[in-house]
């Protein structure tokens, strides 16, 4: 009320002692005065792009909180649904995941710790809470440790202290400003060919993933984390979007009355339940302490490409800024990849001692139409090694021989058709 009652009489003032055709002089009185040319104080009215609001040290510290407490959630949850999946193996009649209640304990906790992070990216930048995932890799050491009795080795504490530096100086050295934008500018960005460019790119980099995993059967822990990761990078967007939004509205701007609002809350929602399907269904088959840090570099990656390529957070960083974001990203890396190294559940069939009944063939790559011409005899000393035997013995010697070779022949043949008909693909071969 008080800008408004005084812009009237500085525009009384700039007309009476100022000439109309002197626009530059008025403009320069109004600045003076502390009012901005053109830009009205309506509630009605979109605020203006050009003076979007930036975020203030306490909203980033609102932010890295709730994303912090959101990552812990996610952590305990995952943790919570391997467990299920291990105890649920060990049953002599096993029942499904979705009828055991701790599975879906874990859910409602995951459920909480995905709303911290989407609460985060309305102040925090999606560079800034992305990274902060490092909370989740550390945090699983102790939690699969207590839930899942998994060992903790030195160079797993080494490799959650460079986790824990690389997210400082990922935090320190990004972007700390905060773009709002409206409904009309979140349409304006999904149209831009850099934008274009990219979702085509993602899709087919999907669909090719899908293809391994549906049409070859190729299961791997990286199959079902870089459709997870993919699929994040929409859900990344989403939410940034319909966060923003969000925010608009609540300082009376409402973006309600936009359609890109519900699309984009359509879109979060979508993606969410295939990262929760896809990374449930990587927990099922791999140790946690390899599925959280892995997919935690694939949704890093994704994330910090999703928010340099739709919300242009790096533009205008300088040099330095960009060099020692990537070394964080780099030491993240590296720290991800020592928390992961040599750990095994004791609890899972594949951590089990194996005894000699159960003890399995060493895989030797060799294809099986190979090794059914391969044959398997005594080593015996060049020159003949029957010298000593009567004339009796080395006939009845050849002719067991002869009789075990065509033996030989037949069970291998016989061999080779049981291993066509009844083998079965394993994991991580193409073969």
């Amino acid at each position: 009320m008080a800008g408004q009652d005084r812009s009237p009489s500085t525009t009384t003032i700039a007309t009476k002692f100022l000439p109309l055709s002197d626009p530059s002089k008025v403009s320069l009185l109004l600045t003076t005065s502390g009012v901005t040319p053109g830009f009205t104080t309506s509630t009605d009215s979109a605020p203006d792009t050009d003076e979007s609001p930036t975020l203030t040290s306490q909203d980033l510290l609102i932010g890295c909180t709730l994303a912090i407490v959101g990552n812990l959630l996610i952590s305990v949850s995952l943790n919570l649904q391997k467990y299920t999946h291990m105890r649920n193996s060990r049953r002599e009649v096993s029942k499904h995941y979705l009828s055991d209640p701790l599975w879906w304990f874990g859910l409602l906790l995951m459920g909480f710790g995905e709303l911290g992070n989407f609460s985060a990216y309305g102040y925090a930048p999606a560079s800034l809470v992305a990274p902060l995932g490092t909370t989740t890799v550390v945090a699983n050491l102790f939690v699969a440790a207590l839930f899942l009795r998994e060992k903790i080795k030195p160079e797993n504490i080494f490799g959650s202290a460079l986790a824990i530096v690389g997210a400082c100086l990922l935090v320190t050295f990004s972007q700390k400003k905060e773009r709002i934008l409206n409904g009309d500018e979140i349409t304006q960005s999904i149209t831009e060919v850099s934008f274009i460019v990219y979702i085509c790119i993602e899709v087919a980099a999907l669909a090719v993933v899908c293809v391994l995993l549906y049409r070859f059967h190729i299961v791997h822990v990286v199959i079902y984390l870089l459709i997870t990761s993919i699929t994040a990078s929409f859900t990344v967007i989403s939410a940034k979007a319909v966060s923003s939004m969000l925010h608009l509205s609540l300082n009376g701007f409402s973006q309600f009355h936009n359609a890109i609002f519900y699309i984009m809350l359509l879109l979060m929602i979508i993606t969410i339940i295939l990262q929760i399907k896809y990374l449930n269904l990587a927990m099922k088959h791999f140790n946690a302490t390899v599925v959280v840090p892995t997919n935690f570099v694939f949704f890093t990656i994704s994330a910090i490409l999703a928010g340099t390529i739709f919300y242009k957070e790096f533009f205008g960083m300088n040099t330095l800024d960009i060099c020692m974001f990537l070394f964080g990203c780099l030491l993240s890396f590296i720290g991800v990849y020592f928390v992961t190294g040599n750990r095994l559940t004791p609890n899972s069939d594949d951590a089990q001692p194996l005894s000699d009944a159960e003890e399995k063939p060493v895989n030797t790559d060799v294809p099986p139409w190979l090794s059914s011409n391969m044959q398997e005899s005594p080593v015996q000393p060049k020159g003949g090694s029957n010298h000593h035997l009567s004339d009796a013995d080395r006939n009845s010697s050849h002719e067991m021989s002869t009789s075990s070779t065509s033996d030989s022949f037949n069970s291998q043949d016989t061999l080779f058709e049981k291993h066509t008909k009844t083998a079965a693909p394993h994991y991580g071969t193409n073969y």
